[in-house]
């Protein structure tokens, strides 16, 4: 058995204490090598307090919103304190606790619940897709959910804030969404969707063009983004079987030319679910 090919996205793993892709796929005794498809840039967001007053909701679809989330709210309290500005970085030698609030008094690496709650009320609730967006808004600020789907999807977490919500929501979200939240919501008239991260490009087809992957089994595609981004190997790797973490990845690998015979789309659009999948597909 060959190696298998996954797609990976730089610093999109803040907040996530779970294991990763190729530690779950070497537990299992495969081998796997990855492909740089992006890198995760947080947008800093003008009048960032402004824009968040008064939500009745706040929306969070991925870890990586959650971190643009939390830069924001450490810009905010940043200001007018002296070298603040490591403070995703985890520069031990700034004192972030005047700016955060932070009761261990020292380095803080994140934006505790007790100074997001200077710019937002208690009344605020908070909705997530998926057990590790909210366990990433638990590590990145202390926060808990209010609400969190069923199915780790967007069109999910929309038809469920379309029967119980009312009021502003914001929807923290990435430069370039899947479209799905905001169409399972098209009739809500008090949706607000602030981007705080972008996707930002890698051309993988200079950086990995020349490598010999005659020996791959599989390509595992993590992000539909990053499907469209290596659409070249797919094609160079002839039939080798193309798996999918959902079905957002799969709709765009199919829209991106892939025949949708050679997708394999994980059950539980997970790391877990994808090595599950790949396991039941080679009879392991």
């Amino acid at each position: 058995m060959g190696k298998y090919i996954y797609t990976y996205i730089e610093n999109g793993q803040m907040y996530d204490k779970s294991p990763s892709f190729a530690d779950l796929f070497a537990k299992e005794g495969l081998s796997c090598e990855k492909i740089v498809t992006g890198r995760i840039g947080y947008i800093r967001v003008e009048d960032f307090s402004e824009k968040i007053k008064n939500a009745q909701w706040l929306v969070f679809t991925s870890k990586n919103a959650v971190a643009g989330f939390v830069y924001n709210m450490g810009e905010l309290a940043c200001e007018g304190v002296p070298n603040c500005d490591g403070m995703l970085n985890g520069d031990s030698e700034v004192d972030y606790s005047g700016a955060l609030n932070c009761s261990s008094g020292g380095n803080c690496n994140s934006v505790r619940a007790a100074s997001v709650g200077r710019e937002l009320s208690a009344r605020v609730k908070i909705a997530v897709v998926g057990e590790k967006t909210k366990e990433a808004l638990k590590a990145a600020c202390g926060l808990e959910a209010d609400v969190v789907s069923s199915k780790s999807t967007g069109l999910e977490l929309g038809k469920s804030l379309m029967n119980i919500a009312a009021g502003k929501i914001v929807y923290l979200c990435a430069e370039v969404t899947s479209g799905s939240l905001e169409a399972a919501m098209k009739d809500y008239g008090e949706l607000v969707k602030i981007p705080v991260y972008r996707n930002e490009y890698v051309d993988t087809c200079a950086e990995y063009e020349t490598t010999d992957y005659s020996d791959v089994s599989g390509i595992v595609i993590t992000s539909g983004s990053s499907g469209e981004r290596i659409k070249w190997l797919i094609d160079k790797l002839g039939d080798v079987p193309v798996y999918s973490i959902g079905p957002a990845c799969s709709r765009k690998l199919v829209a991106a030319g892939v025949p949708g015979w050679r997708i394999i789309e994980a059950r539980e659009h997970s790391y877990s679910g994808l090595v599950d999948v790949i396991k039941k597909s080679v009879g392991s």
